[in-house]
């Protein structure tokens, strides 16, 4: 493979956790991949191993947040709940009858979401197969995009949520379908401003890290996933940095590890839609 100036690459990331940015960082983020190992050897070898096999892997993740918010804390703390008289705006997106076809358009906050024949643009999708596909496709570009949204699946509804509680995430979901019958849209209402909220945090004994742990991606800025660094189960015990000076910021340490999945993968880089 012939070297190129272009592979060499330099910036900082974006880190989203469960599909959310969790907004700027100071100090830059880390990534450590550990592989473990055993010598294997034999008496009349000595000490010389004559083979070594790999007995483990971790991957950890040091994200030291900026934006000290109250939602950020809850995302990094276990056993921390948030209080608050505010609410987060949602709506839907249904698909139905049919899998959409080449053209159908979901807008959402004036961004637009279109099925294709062939995908060009960062937010087009390939045609599914099935309603179902439909809505995971829809859910995962609406997550990879960088607006103030996320996105999940129950069979083919898609349930759009505001990631910042209050009036601004009531905003406008609508449709441009060949057929308009195979698809419906709710305008995202419910939305209201928080006028006082708090955290509170327990000690944490006995929490599971791992019944808690979702999706980390790093993705470096200015990039639409190519170049994602994804750890598919991550978690952090959570910690806290504050400097109350006027001349340091106070920091969220979130020290995130990873899992392995049941089929033993461990991390992903790259663009995780890539197939054989």
């Amino acid at each position: 493979m012939a070297s190129s100036t272009e592979n060499v690459k330099l910036g900082v990331c974006n880190v989203l956790f469960d599909g959310v940015d969790l907004g700027f960082t100071k100090g830059g983020v880390e990534v450590e991949v550990a592989t473990s190992t055993k010598e294997i050897t034999v008496d009349q070898m000595g000490e010389t191993p004559i083979g070594e096999v790999i007995m483990g892997r971790t991957v950890s993740a040091n994200v030291p947040l900026a934006e000290t918010t109250l939602d950020n804390l809850v995302a990094i703390m276990p056993g921390s709940e948030l209080i608050s008289d505010g609410a987060y705006a949602t709506g839907t997106v249904t698909f139905s009858t049919a899998a959409p076809v080449d053209g159908d358009k979901i807008t959402l906050a004036g961004v637009d979401f279109t099925f294709k024949t062939t995908p060009v643009g960062q937010n087009d999708m390939a045609i599914p197969a099935t309603i179902g596909a439909a809505a995971t496709a829809l859910a995962a570009k609406i997550n990879a995009n960088a607006i103030n949204f996320t996105a999940t699946v129950v069979n083919a509804v898609v349930t759009i949520k505001a990631k910042n509680r209050g009036v601004d995430g009531n905003v406008t979901v609508s449709k441009t379908a060949v057929t308009a019958a195979n698809i419906t849209t709710t305008n995202l209402t419910g939305g209201v401003n928080a006028t006082k909220a708090q955290v509170k945090v327990s000690n944490g004994v006995n929490i599971n890290l791992l019944k808690l742990a979702k999706t980390l991606v790093l993705r470096p800025k200015g990039t639409s996933g190519e170049d994602d660094f994804t750890i598919h189960k991550a978690m952090c015990p959570g910690a806290l940095n504050f400097a109350y000076q006027f001349d340091n910021e106070r920091v969220f340490s979130a020290a995130f590890k990873g899992y392995a999945l049941d089929s033993g993968q461990l991390f992903s880089l790259g663009d995780v839609t890539a197939t054989a």
